[in-house]
């Protein structure tokens, strides 16, 4: 059964990358937040700039999945 797509966005996450030690996106959709390592969007997005942080957001519509690479190391958010 195909997921329906719902609207989404995502932008670095500076204070959680510099306490991690390595780059970290927020992705946001349905109210939720995953913090991923990479993202591989398939979808068209449009940036969004805005007057208070973050300041500059991708947004789209798609369906949204948290996998866990291979290697265990690095979440994905792949967009479809």
């Amino acid at each position: 059964m195909k997921q329906k797509p719902y609207a989404f966005f995502f932008h670095y996450n500076k204070p959680l990358s510099k306490q991690t030690g390595s780059p970290v996106i927020s992705v946001h959709t349905r109210g939720a937040c995953s913090m991923v390592g990479n993202v591989d969007c398939r979808v068209p997005v449009k940036g969004r700039i805005g007057k208070r942080q973050p300041y500059f957001v991708m947004a789209g519509k798609g369906v949204v999945t948290v996998r866990v690479t291979d290697d265990q190391l690095t979440t994905v958010a792949v967009i479809t």
